[in-house]
C-alpha cells in the first residue's frame, strides 16, 4: 500500500536510514504517481554545518516542490543504495548529492562516494547541491582532481552548484559539467527561534585541518576581553557526543546522528548563538548561523578561503557581520565592541539566489 502522507513518508525514510527496512521496501511504498528525488550523501556524523545543510535541503523541497517525494540516503548507505535503486529507477527520477565543503582531495570518504553516484546515474538529472571545492596543489591533489573530473564527466546530466565565486570559477575552469551559482542552502532557512537576552562573547572555532587562527591569538584575545569584564565561552559546530567525520562506525562508543535528531541538534546550536552578544568564528556555518539568527559576528578565514569568499559574495553589506585578517588582539577588541554596540539587526532574504536551482529542478 502506497504511503502519501508527509509524516508517514518521513517515518518510512527514517526506518530505511537506520536499516530497519530495505530501500526496495521503501520504494514499494512510495506513491507511484509522484516524481521522486533521491538525495545521496546525507551525513550521519557530527558536523552541524553539514547537518544543517541536509535539513535545509529537505526544507527547500518541502517549501518549493511539495509534489516531489524526497528520499534521503545517508552516506554510509551509498553503495548498497546504488545497487538497490538502479533496477527501480524511473526516467523522471532525479538524483542529488548533499552540499557542503567537501568536494576535493581533503575529504576523500565523501569525494569517493560522490564520484560513484555521479558516474552511475548518468541517464537522470543529477544535481550536486551548493558546494565549495578544494583540491590541493600537490601530485596527490592533482591526481584526485583528475579522478573527479573523469567521474563527473561521465554524467552529461550533472549540474554542479557552487556556493561562492571562488568555487564557481574553479569548477568552470577544471570541470566539463554545467555549473550554476547560489548561496549556501542553509541561507534559505528563516528559523523562528525564541528571543534571548544576548550576553557574552562566543568563540565558534574549528579544531581541524582547516584551522589557521592560532590558539595563542585566541588566548590573548580572551585575556583582553576578560580584563574588560566580558564573559567568553568557546564552542564549535561539531557535536562531541556523536561520531566524527571519518570515524569507523563499527568501533568506538559514539553513536551516529539519526535523521530524526538533525533538526533538534541544529536548533540547539542556533539558540546558543542567538543568546550571545557577539560571535567570533572561523567556521563558514558559524557565520551563516549568525546571519540567520541576526547575531553580530566577527569572522576569521579558514585554510582555503571559503569563509572570506562567502563573506564578500553574500554578507559584506550586513553591518553586523564583519570579516577580518587582523592578528593584533588590541585591534580586535574594538571591532568586537563595535559589533556588540549593534542592538538592532534585520533578517536578509536570500531566496532569489536559488532561482537558477529552482529552474533546474523544474526543467
Amino acid at each position: 500500500m502506497a504511503v502519501n502522507n508527509q509524516a508517514d513518508l518521513e517515518n518510512l525514510n527514517l526506518a530505511y536510514s537506520i536499516d530497519q527496512i530495505s530501500l526496495e521496501k521503501l520504494l514499494e511504498q512510495l506513491p507511484k504517481d509522484r516524481q521522486r528525488f533521491f538525495m545521496f550523501g546525507v551525513p550521519t556524523y557530527n558536523n552541524l554545518g553539514d547537518l544543517a545543510i541536509a535539513y535545509a535541503e529537505k526544507r527547500f523541497f518541502e517549501k518549493n516542490f511539495p509534489e516531489i517525494v524526497y528520499v534521503e540516503i545517508t552516506e554510509p548507505q551509498t553503495e548498497a543504495a546504488i545497487k538497490a535503486l538502479l533496477p527501480h529507477l524511473r526516467s523522471d527520477d532525479m538524483i542529488g548529492y548533499s552540499g557542503g565543503g567537501n568536494i576535493g582531495s581533503f575529504y576523500l570518504n565523501h569525494e569517493t562516494a560522490r564520484r560513484k553516484v555521479f558516474s552511475t546515474f548518468t541517464e537522470n538529472k543529477t544535481i550536486s547541491f551548493p558546494q565549495s571545492v578544494n583540491f590541493s596543489d600537490t601530485d596527490q591533489g592533482k591526481n584526485e582532481l583528475a579522478l573527479s573530473v573523469e567521474a563527473y564527466g561521465k554524467n552529461p546530466n550533472l549540474t554542479i552548484v557552487a556556493r561562492e565565486t571562488q568555487s564557481y570559477d574553479y569548477f568552470k575552469e577544471h570541470f566539463h559539467n554545467e555549473v550554476i551559482y547560489t548561496a549556501d542552502i542553509v541561507l534559505s532557512l528563516q528559523p523562528q527561534r525564541p528571543d534571548f537576552t544576548r550576553d557574552g562573547i562566543l568563540y565558534v572555532m574549528r579544531e581541524d585541518d582547516e584551522k589557521v587562527t592560532s590558539d595563542q591569538l585566541l588566548a590573548s584575545l580572551t585575556d583582553h576581553l576578560k580584563y574588560l569584564g566580558e564573559d567568553v565561552e568557546q564552542t564549535d559546530t561539531v557535536v562531541p557526543f556523536k561520531v566524527y567525520d571519518g570515524d569507523d562506525l563499527e568501533s568506538g562508543d559514539k553513536d551516529i546522528v539519526r535523521l530524526s535528531e538533525i533538526k533538534w541538534l541544529f536548533e540547539r546550536k542556533l539558540d546558543q548563538i542567538k543568546s550571545s552578544e557577539v560571535v567570533v568564528t572561523d567556521r563558514l556555518h558559524g557565520m551563516i548561523f549568525c546571519v540567520i539568527t541576526q547575531t553580530p559576528c566577527l569572522v576569521f578565514d579558514n585554510s582555503y578561503g571559503k569563509a572570506s569568499s562567502s563573506y564578500y559574495n553574500w554578507f559584506e553589506d550586513l553591518k553586523y557581520i564583519q570579516h577580518t585578517t587582523e592578528k593584533d588582539p588590541e585591534k580586535l577588541v574594538p571591532m568586537i565592541q563595535d559589533l556588540a554596540a549593534i542592538k538592532k539587526t534585520y533578517p536578509h532574504d536570500f531566496s532569489t539566489s536559488y532561482d537558477a536551482l529552482k529552474e533546474l529542478i523544474n526543467k
